[in-house]
């Protein structure tokens, strides 16, 4: 026993000597013993003479002292060496994070599920892409102002129609989004219109609606000044875009951390701004480039895809949505305004749950306050009409609901986008979860009973007419 234990004790210093020394064991049974297998077979259990480990002993000490180099380098333990690798994997585009970011009223999970269930996005493009043909770019080009960014599949689609009924006009886009996975989901698509439409430029801030209209900051929620990008790319290919683009997300993803602020609402820990365009088209949109402090910056175009909550109040949506948009507005210019209806399968579910759930402000109480404080400017006002203002989209990834049973996944999800698009607060959906299956009884008999689950949208727009 006792030799076991000074064979074991050996083994033990000689791997010591090895990783201090930074050579391999089997480098050390070579120049030791002239055994290269020397270390792993007594560390097996075989058995060494005494004359073996004196040797062994004396190499070690020879190198102690000096008389003996080795050349080799400090090792690291296996458990460092993946630590260190799995660091150096997080730091690629993909992986890059703001880590104890507060997500947006606490439902960004659920928005993933959503626009990847539902196919509202679609049609939201395709209605917005028909109203731009009715739009005129200003003589120095297009400038259109978007928000929020999302993962960036509306504003795609929109761009395509935009930049084919433009191909020649400089365009710029302004895009509000609210942390880092909207400008990574967003840029990550928009690098393709960098190589079809040269003529196009970028902002993407993390500023409030009321700051980015015009990429100055207002609020004192953030003590830091902004931080101003001004990125030209190089080349000519999507993949060339792409990869430059990549290398601003490290650095950004400190900037585009976001907080919980009063109210579980968002707060930026640092007010950010980006442009982003072509390095060889830099002359060609020099004009329409925005600047700090930039008081010209009007806008053709306005999209606000759902711009606030539904508790949000008629002061707050006019005052930090809806006024400061429409100020921003060149002579002839629109702001489209979406917002969720209230009268669909997904809110008869929150409805049969949460029975005393607050009325939506419909977008007729929207205008008419609207039009108050708009009083004394030229403006117009169209989706009064259900017929123009009303547009219904559906969850696309259910199966056919006659006969056939639907799974707990399906109905998870049926009801994931229930609640998302009636933001129900996340307290209120979790307690459902808990309770038991009243929920998942409630969404199959809503889902039965309308043959699926669908939403409706109302939207309006506000023009300011041309001087």
């Amino acid at each position: 026993m006792a030799i076991e234990k000074d064979i074991a004790a050996l083994v033990e210093e000689v791997r010591e000597f090895c990783d201090r020394h930074g050579i391999a064991e089997s480098t050390f049974g070579r120049h030791a013993v002239n055994d290269g297998k020397l270390v792993s077979r007594i560390a097996s259990g075989s058995w060494i003479e005494e004359e073996t480990s004196r040797r062994m002993h004396d190499f070690m000490a020879r190198v102690e002292r000096g008389e003996i180099v080795l050349r080799g380098r400090p090792r690291r333990k296996k458990s460092d060496s993946n630590a260190e690798k799995m660091a150096e994997l997080i730091s690629r585009e993909s992986s890059v994070r703001t880590p104890g970011s507060f997500a947006f009223h606490e439902q960004r999970q659920r928005f993933h599920i959503f626009a990847n269930t539902t196919n509202e996005s679609w049609v939201v493009a395709d209605r917005v892409s028909s109203e731009l043909a009715d739009i005129s770019p200003g003589r120095d080009g297009f400038r259109l102002l978007y928000t929020p960014m999302d993962n960036g599949i509306i504003l795609t689609r929109t761009l395509r129609a935009l930049h084919a009924l433009h191909p020649e006009v400089p365009v710029l886009v302004a895009m509000k989004g609210r942390g880092l996975e909207d400008l990574r989901n967003t840029m990550g698509r928009l690098v393709d219109r960098l190589a079809e439409h040269p003529l196009s430029a970028f902002a993407m801030t993390n500023m409030y609606l009321r700051e980015a209209v015009d990429l100055t900051k207002r609020s004192d929620d953030s003590p830091e000044d902004v931080v101003w990008r001004d990125v030209a790319l190089s080349g000519i290919r999507t993949y060339d875009f792409q990869r430059q683009v990549a290398d601003l997300y490290g650095e950004l993803g400190r900037e585009w951390l976001i907080h919980q602020g009063a109210n579980s609402q968002p707060v930026y820990a640092v007010p950010s701004v980006v442009t982003v365009y072509r390095a060889d088209r830099a002359n060609a949109l020099k004009h329409i480039l925005p600047k700090p402090g930039d008081e010209n910056l009007r806008y053709n175009y306005a999209l606000l895809n759902h711009p606030y909550l539904h508790s949000h109040t008629m002061t707050f949506r006019l005052d930090h949505v809806l006024r400061p948009v429409f100020d921003r507005l060149a002579n002839g210019g629109r702001m489209t305004v979406i917002q969720g209806l209230g009268q669909d399968p997904a809110h008869e579910i929150i409805s049969r749950l949460w029975p005393d759930q607050a009325p939506m402000i419909s977008r007729y109480d929207v205008i008419r306050e609207l039009r108050k404080a708009l009083a004394g400017e030229e403006f117009s006002v169209s989706g009064l009409t259900d017929t123009h203002a009303l547009f219904r989209f559906d969850m696309h990834t259910l199966p056919v609901i006659e006969g056939q049973n639907l799974g707990t996944q399906s109905l998870s999800a049926a009801f994931n986008n229930a609640v998302y698009f009636a933001q129900v607060r996340e307290e209120l959906a979790q307690e459902a979860i808990h309770e038991g299956q009243k929920y998942l009884e409630v969404t199959e008999n809503v889902l039965r009973e309308h043959g699926g689950l669908w939403f409706v949208n109302e939207a309006f727009s506000v023009t300011r007419k041309a001087a």
